[in-house]
């Protein structure tokens, strides 16, 4: 049993519909065990294997590719900022991660 006070019929609505949302994840996360990368880790595993096929391209094409790899770095780079965590850092941090190997690190 779970017990609920606030200010207002509002506020109780509203946690009593978070407290349901987070139950429900926990439940799924039981039943079903598989799971997906979150914070921008597939994002930057996409930026890291476009960086790396870039090198082997010649010509402008590879500005292109190089480009287009860094834009999936956006991603996890807005994350960070949303969450107010320095966006330097952490990018470093995620960089120096995956090129490590560590596929399933994100924000």
């Amino acid at each position: 049993t779970i017990l609920l006070r606030g200010g207002g019929q509002q506020f109780i609505d509203e946690s009593a519909r978070s407290l349901h949302d987070s139950i429900m994840v926990v439940r799924r996360a039981m039943k079903y065990t598989n799971i997906v990368a979150g914070g921008g880790a597939v994002e930057m595993e996409i930026a890291k294997s476009l960086s790396e096929y870039a090198k082997t391209i010649p010509g402008k094409l590879q500005n292109i590719i190089k480009a287009y790899a860094k834009s999936f770095e956006n991603i996890p780079q807005q994350l960070c900022i949303n969450a107010g965590i320095d966006p330097i850092e952490i990018m470093a941090q995620l960089r120096k991660r995956h090129h490590e190997g560590d596929i399933w690190t994100g924000v």
